[in-house]
């Protein structure tokens, strides 16, 4: 039977026009299955009909599998989400409160913020819930018409073979949007925390190594940023000090974005790089240490509360040096806080004014303080352990090895990859992932022995 009279011609164009639209949005899973479909619509047309029904029988079969694991992934998900009523309702609320015109009085005010950050997530989640839901439609309709072209005609033509293929991948494609949407939401959905939505500072320090340490230090800044624009992030170079050679001796970013703190608070450690030296003159292998610290930002509201005894704080002051004229490289306008018993070290160089840096620095041990009060499950900030970061050996966390094999290896949970490059180069979210699931276990363990211990 010709083409342009198939009994289900018209429902197919319906349905192949609303796949053409969302084919311009797959661009990124095509570029991993187009290949491999071309190769099988090429064998397909070379076979006999029966080969070739025989193996579209086959990728059927696998398309239904793919959408069933989808599907499962999304009724997962959909029972820790609210309704799409209740989401429109409660979006509706906070509009109204926005529309309100002394709302904007003060953009800084608490309220202000949290209102904001609550309209943004709640939208968010409501076009993520409309996404998933036309992913789910497309796929179950391009399995309906398959059946439906399979069912019709056994003997099809070298057209309708085509137009099967062209479901067959742009099904998959849905299929696999919903699945890898699904798990990232899945991770999301982990970053439950006090503190987890707030901005991060990510500090890397060098460490053990010398001009080896000062490098790497660049190498993981360079890793971070990647992995924060990849991941939609906005991140800064706050602060940097440069080394003698090449790299830093010690850089601050600042990361903001949904959950930014919760996502990269598990780097926090020290970080192992073993690698042929370029630094070396006899080319030897060398280990090197840097140290990366992450802190939440907190608003001045957050922080008000937090006593800290003068008598626990050692403060400093220095020359900050760089841009700025005689101010910055005359007077001593630069400041270091130091938490004696945690032994936190917070610098800040980034105002004219050595008052405004006291004020900066002070709310980031603040920050730093009540962070680590919430990972120790402290109630009051005396109670808190120390918690300095040391950049040395025995300490790491991660193990980057470029020589004489290619891993990374995290220490906490045994996550490995081979490809060392692309984790430098910023692909970091299957390790975070497996992290943070592991971070669920462990906090859902420590739940469970406290409820023991205070029941007996």
């Amino acid at each position: 039977a010709n083409y342009h009279h198939h009994p289900v011609y018209s429902k197919k164009s319906l349905h192949l026009m609303n796949l053409s639209h969302t084919k311009m949005n797959n661009s990124i899973y095509k570029a991993t299955s187009s290949s491999a479909l071309y190769m099988s619509t090429e064998s397909k047309k070379k076979s006999s009909p029966s080969s070739s029904s025989s193996s579209t029988i086959m990728d059927v079969q696998e398309l239904k599998r793919n959408v069933e694991e989808a599907t499962s992934v999304l009724q997962s998900n959909l029972q820790n989400v609210p309704s799409i009523e209740i989401l429109q309702n409660q979006i509706q609320d906070l509009e109204a409160e926005t529309s309100d015109p002394s709302f904007w009085d003060n953009p800084n005010d608490p309220r202000t913020k949290f209102v904001n950050r609550e309209l943004a997530s709640k939208n968010k989640l409501l076009d993520r819930i409309q996404l998933w839901d036309k992913l789910k439609g497309e796929c179950l309709a391009s399995l309906e018409l398959l059946d439906e072209l399979n069912n019709s005609n056994s003997n099809s033509n070298e057209e309708d073979q085509e137009t099967i293929d062209m479901i067959l991948e742009e099904c998959s494609i849905a299929a696999h949007k919903l699945i890898d949407d699904g798990r990232r939401y899945e991770l999301e959905s982990l970053l439950n925390g006090k503190l987890d939505n707030n901005p991060a500072r990510i500090i890397l320090t060098a460490g053990a190594g010398g001009t080896e340490a000062c490098d790497w230090v660049d190498m993981l800044h360079r890793m971070y940023l990647r992995h924060a624009e990849a991941m939609g992030f906005d991140a800064k170079v706050e602060e940097r000090s440069v080394g003698d050679v090449v790299g830093y001796k010690s850089i601050e970013l600042s990361i903001e974005g949904e959950n930014a703190y919760g996502w990269f608070r598990g780097e926090k450690g020290a970080h192992r790089l073993v690698r042929l030296s370029p630094f070396n003159a006899n080319n030897k292998r060398q280990t090197t240490f840097a140290g990366v610290d992450v802190v939440p930002i907190l608003d001045d509201g957050e922080v008000e509360d937090v006593d800290v005894p003068d008598a626990e704080l050692e403060i400093t002051t220095m020359r900050a040096g760089g841009k700025g004229g005689q101010n910055v490289n005359k007077v001593e306008s630069g400041v270091r806080i130091k938490h004696i018993p945690t032994g936190i070290n917070v610098k800040c160089t980034q105002e004219r004014s050595q008052h405004q840096n006291r004020d900066i620095a002070m709310k980031r041990v603040k920050a730093q303080l009540l962070a680590i009060a919430q990972e120790q499950r402290c109630e009051e900030i005396r109670a808190i352990r120390g918690d300095a970061v040391e950049a040395a050996w025995g300490a790491q966390i991660r193990n980057y090895v470029l020589q004489p094999y290619k891993m990374v290896k995290d220490q906490r949970n045994n996550w490995e990859t081979s490809d060392a490059q692309g984790f430098l180069d910023g692909d970091l979210e299957d390790c975070i992932g497996e992290l943070l699931r592991t971070r669920a276990r462990e906090e859902q363990i420590a739940r469970e022995e406290d409820e023991q211990y205070k029941e007996g």
